[in-house]
């Protein structure tokens, strides 16, 4: 069985936990159903089982924990760092990543075959895929070409294939990889591995490194870790590129003029080295191109924010005075004594945002979709706003630079009513730059009883005091701590992060509602059995059942409770069965006999077994068996049986089946109230193993009836 990105993720995880890993920590950690989280566990038991490894130990409190031994490390290592995917599958995007970057970068024309033999896919799959890259390398202002007995190549200017390169490299090289990777020499993954001897083979990445810490210090900033993994890459594909006679031509740019900023002199200092360390000659307009890179870098700090070159801060100061005051008047609030402090962050958020966009380096938010989501009226608000720094600037500005400022109204807003409190002290680690701080700031601040006593990047936390915090939260990985040391969280501060950060700090306030959780929940389980033709559309409806007035189903007094239907001759324990069939007809025997059902409704769901495979296996060793109310029910009922000897189902993820609940339902609506109240009680782990461990009816309906609660 082969592995994909997520399984060696999982793995190396395992890996340096060292530890038992709850499955529902996987699965918030992953973003995906704790289903999900179960069939990745068993491919990577498969597979090291069938490399001559022990089994992974499994505990059904603890969770799963990775089995230590002798060659495991070398192997794994191995594993993920040779170039044959051997046992692995890459996913699409990977593939494409790979073909592009491998295309831009080759100086000669690359055969199908090149591919074919990496990726260990078909012929086929690589032209489908090229129909893709074609298409995408269009908007980037370049042609594929594809000849017959030749190759493929891709032709454009150096400009925009460095453009391309560094988006594309971007969205799968994160700088706590870039960091692993110098410190280990190995990547995290197979695409990362790929990607790494594409960009960084024969570049020495420590070298590379100490060339931009250098310039953060001449330049008293603190870059994102973002900006630093673009810095980065960017250095490296410019050695690799002039090494291959690839000059860079950069038309409808005053060259003289850019000289004057200090940026320069730093670029001028960087190449210098560069040209020393590799014994090339780097053309005048690559030092430009790195002072570009360097004035339109994002930052986490600046101690010289009034140093503002040709753009007087004077004039960006009153810019963004009056995008905030706008923004003020609409949402009805006053900033008061903070309204100062939000000017000067916005500001230093501004000044590399109008280098990025006078020099036209496209800079792509990372969440930008979930903050679309998320701020939709907030973004559409920001842009609105920014109509004065358009002015300012005498042109437009993208969306992705406008989700950014939206990040830095969203935490002033969400921080017009905080209150102080004494609290745990925190430092934020953040790698996507200060808007994407601000805002978790803003966020947690308002939701736990917190103190942020500072903001840093990745780079800089192993240099922070250990007595001056409590806790570290990050948004990404950190290579030298146990995850024990900090909370990761998602940027945006999802529902799961804010779960996940509950069981650390003390909360501000009581918790909202959660219904958005819900529909969100409901929806990615619909994604996982059906097509979603309009998400948002689905949503509306969703929370509208959720939230709309029901009580004429209760006024008619048809509301059943879980005791109501699980009575004593409901429930049946330990009964001896040899085939899922067996199991599927002990349950509805049951209803059959107190004539609830006909013989029709137990055929009905036998017949959807064998036609839609085991989706009635609802959860690990439990199955909720049921069918249509027309396929025979005669009135509201339902069955428990357990069973003396596990029985399988055919399902990857949940088999073996010990518990069989029968349903038969007669509408929509009058049996919700009892299935609730069962998905609690299978919910809680101890009491469903009480249930499956119990000998006498009395035990089982004892824990019914504390669930079966108006």
């Amino acid at each position: 069985m082969n592995l994909n990105k997520r399984c060696i993720e999982i793995l190396q995880y395992m890996r340096q936990k060292e530890n038992f890993i709850k499955i529902t920590d996987l699965s918030l950690k992953y973003n995906v159903t704790d289903r999900t989280i179960r069939y990745d566990i068993d491919k990577i038991e498969k597979f090291l089982v069938k490399n001559n490894f022990k089994y992974l130990e499994r505990h059904h409190i603890k969770g799963v924990k990775l089995v230590r031994e002798k060659g495991l490390d070398n192997f794994i290592d191995k594993f993920v760092n040779t170039d044959t995917p051997f046992k692995y599958d890459f996913s699409k995007e990977e593939r494409t990543r790979y073909i592009v970057i491998k295309l831009l970068q080759s100086n000669n024309p690359i055969k199908v075959d090149d591919f074919e033999n990496v990726l260990c896919i078909s012929r086929n799959t690589i032209l489908k895929g090229l129909d893709y890259i074609g298409k995408w390398l269009e908007e980037k202002d370049l042609k594929l070409i594809r000849k017959p007995k030749i190759g493929i190549y891709v032709e454009g200017s150096e400009l925009n294939k460095r453009k391309a390169i560094i988006e594309i490299a971007s969205q799968t090289i994160s700088t706590f990889d870039i960091f692993n990777y110098m410190d280990c020499k190995i990547a995290k993954s197979k695409i990362n591995n790929l990607q790494f001897k594409m960009l960084f083979s024969d570049i020495d990445i420590d070298f590379l490194n100490g060339l931009i810490r250098n310039s953060e210090l001449e330049l008293c900033k603190e870059f994102s870790d973002e900006a630093y993994g673009n810095l980065i890459t960017h250095l490296s594909i410019m050695i690799k590129r002039i090494q291959l006679n690839k000059n860079i031509y950069l038309p409808g740019y005053n060259l003289k003029e850019i000289s004057k900023y200090k940026e320069y002199k730093v670029a001028k200092d960087i190449v210098s080295k560069i040209e020393s360390k590799y014994n090339i000659d780097v053309p005048k307009e690559e030092i430009h191109y790195i002072t570009f890179h360097l004035l339109g870098a994002k930052v986490i700090n600046n101690s010289k924010i009034m140093d503002m070159d040709d753009f007087k801060y004077n004039d960006l100061n009153e810019t963004a005075k009056l995008m905030t005051e706008e923004i003020e008047k609409i949402y009805r609030v006053d900033f008061k004594e903070d309204k100062t402090k939000i000017i000067e962050s916005l500001v230093l958020h501004l000044r590399p945002s109008i280098y990025r966009i006078k020099f036209g380096l496209k800079l792509v938010n990372p969440v930008f979709d979930e903050l679309i989501k998320k701020y939709k009226e907030l973004f559409l608000n920001a842009k609105y706003v920014s109509r004065h720094l358009e002015e300012y600037m005498g042109c437009k500005i993208n969306d992705q630079e406008i989700s950014y400022i939206t990040l830095h109204f969203a935490a002033a807003l969400e921080n017009v009513n905080k209150n102080v409190y004494k609290a745990a002290r925190i430092v934020l680690v953040c790698g996507t730059g200060i808007g994407t701080a601000n805002m978790l700031v803003s966020q947690i601040s308002k939701k736990f009883n917190v103190n942020i006593v500072n903001t840093v990047s990745y780079r800089a936390v192993k240099d922070i005091d250990k007595s001056t915090y409590d806790l570290i939260i990050s948004t990404v990985d950190i290579n030298d701590m146990k995850n024990e040391s900090y909370i990761k969280i998602n940027p945006l501060l999802l529902t799961k992060d804010y779960e996940k950060l509950k069981k650390y700090l003390q909360l501000r306030y009581q918790p909202r509602d959660e219904n958005d959780y819900l529909v969100n929940k409901i929806i990615e389980i619909v994604k996982n059995n059906a097509e979603i033709k309009d998400e948002q559309q689905l949503q509306l409806e969703l929370m509208y059942e959720l939230k709309k007035d029901r009580n004429n189903i209760f006024e008619r007094g048809d509301i059943y409770m879980l005791c109501d239907l699980l009575k004593n001759d409901m429930v049946k324990l330990n009964v001896e069965c040899s085939t899922w069939k067996d199991a599927i007809k002990a349950g509805a025997s049951l209803l059959n006999e107190k004539g609830y059902i006909d013989n029709s409704y137990e055929e009905a769901i036998l017949n959807n077994f064998e036609k839609m495979g085991p989706y009635m296996v609802v959860a690990p060793g439990i199955v909720l068996s049921h069918a249509r109310p027309e396929c025979g029910v005669n009135t509201l009922s339902m069955s428990l049986v357990t069973l003396k000897n596990p029985v399988k189902f055919g399902s990857e993820t949940n088999d073996p089946v010990k518990l069989i609940i029968t349903l038969a339902a007669v509408d929509n609506d009058t049996h919700l109230k009892a299935l609730s109240q069962l998905m609690e009680l299978f919910m809680n782990n101890e009491d469903l193993q009480s249930i499956l461990k119990s000998t006498t009816k009395e035990e089982v309906l004892k824990i019914i009836k504390k669930y079966s609660k108006k």
